[in-house]
């Protein structure tokens, strides 16, 4: 089994694949009955509860020890606000699920933290399982309509700051290795946080780049508002 590449082929045509999966599939169900919603709702839950199902197994029983394969990861946070939403249909939860999902599902899909590199199971899963967390938000754009405002971005980063001061306590509970929002250690593998100081000092530097992850996500719609406004 090759080892995961993040320059590989392979990894940029399944990332290519997942993207246009995220952005094409919703436009299909406009205007469709509600039992073919729901028969996406189903799939797309499924696939997430799925994907979060064999990463505790992976980590619990592969790796033999619980404490790395609890759901308390910001993607699960996000994976639990997507299906949520599809059972509420409550804006906080899609707001939650764009800011932390965009955020933290997009820098999964681009930068998995796996071994392996395609077929390997452990990577087809993780790519799928984050992709329908941004697949769940897409949806809740093209179909329902849902969108953003400015003190969104403001409301969200308040209750992110909250968890994440939570979190802190909380893998110190469940005690070592647990490291849940990466808030004791850098995630492994290659990604952004390579770049920057080595911990506790790394948090500052995430939390001062999700805080600019916000405000750039929600940009478009501030530059689209303005034109419109002036138009």
């Amino acid at each position: 089994m090759a080892s995961f590449n993040i320059l590989g082929t392979s990894h940029i045509l399944f990332t290519l694949t997942c993207i246009f999966v995220i952005i094409f599939l919703p436009r299909f169900f406009i205007n469709k009955s509600d039992f073919s919603k729901n028969i996406l709702f189903v799939f797309i839950s499924l696939l997430m509860l799925v994907n979060h199902g064999m990463d505790f197994f992976r980590e619990g029983y592969g790796l033999n020890n619980w404490r790395l394969g609890l759901p308390l990861h910001l993607c699960d946070f996000s994976s639990a606000a997507v299906i949520l939403y599809f059972i509420t249909r409550r804006r906080e939860l899609f707001l939650f699920a764009f800011f932390a999902g965009i955020s933290g599902a997009g820098m999964a899909i681009l930068t998995p933290d796996v071994p392996y590199a395609f077929p390997n199971i452990d990577y087809v899963r993780h790519m799928i399982g984050h992709s329908m967390i941004l697949l769940g938000v897409t949806y809740a754009m093209i179909v329902d309509n849902q969108r953003p405002f400015l003190k969104d971005v403001h409301r969200v980063l308040i209750f992110l700051s909250i968890l994440l001061l939570f979190m802190y306590p909380i893998n110190l509970l469940i005690g070592t290795p647990a490291n849940y929002w990466y808030v004791l250690e850098k995630p492994p593998g290659l990604n952004v946080t390579q770049f920057m100081r080595e911990a506790p000092f790394h948090m500052i530097d995430i939390y001062i780049l999700a805080v600019i992850v916000c405000y750039s996500i929600y940009l478009p719609y501030f530059i689209n508002d303005k034109y419109l406004k002036n138009s």
